[in-house]
């Protein structure tokens, strides 16, 4: 791990990982499970982008580079504030610095950086019907399962989920509707290294 305060940037070598049987690896799947987390974890078993380091560690450097938490949310407040509701208020989302989340690897003897999101599919039903759309995740980190010792080893997740660190807040708590799907052919082939790229989008404060 690389803890670069000039550039308020945090880089996380991670194996590749492509498991077909868990969800969105090969396959249109809902899930709350991070995309990118420590293998020390409960939930080491589902990630795409898996790192040696631990969890605590992350969270510390991503600290230290001046990312900060706004709104945690406990496992004891999740039943109530989950999902979209005509009562959800700002308070029942996780919420914190923005960041950039972006994946580095060497292709064809050439370092190449992409936003995760641009590896990711996501699907919503529309009236009805499907629809395959970008993703377009607002990633922000919140530190709630480092806060209250959660050890799922989840780092990036998406559906706003409080088991991790960093989540996409685009949707309300634990919300599992959407679907989404790896796209391989852009992905780093499976057991390349690659660095997971956390950064702030802040200049200064």
């Amino acid at each position: 791990m690389t803890v670069d305060l000039k550039a308020r940037e945090v880089r996380v070598t991670s194996t590749v990982l492509k498991d077909c049987s868990q969800p969105s690896v090969c396959d249109w799947g809902r899930r709350f499970q991070a995309f990118f987390g420590s293998k020390s974890g409960k939930m080491a078993s589902f990630f795409i982008f898996s790192t040696e380091v631990n969890r605590t560690d992350i969270d510390k450097a991503i600290k230290s580079v001046g990312i900060k938490s706004r709104r945690q949310i406990p496992m004891t407040e999740v039943k109530q504030r989950t999902g979209l509701k005509s009562t959800t208020r700002k308070e029942d989302y996780l919420d914190g610095d923005p960041v950039l989340v972006s994946v580095r690897w060497k292709k064809n003897g050439k370092m190449v950086e992409v936003a995760i999101e641009d590896l990711i599919e996501e699907k919503i039903a529309v009236d009805g019907k499907d629809v395959v759309k970008p993703y377009t995740p607002h990633f922000v980190y919140h530190g709630t399962a480092e806060a209250i010792n959660f050890a799922s080893g989840c780092i990036v997740c998406p559906s706003g989920c409080n088991g991790g660190i960093i989540a996409d807040n685009s949707l309300p708590l634990k919300e599992t509707k959407n679907y989404y799907r790896f796209d391989w052919s852009k992905m780093p082939a499976p057991g390349t290294k690659a660095e997971i790229v956390i950064k702030s989008i802040y200049g200064t404060k």
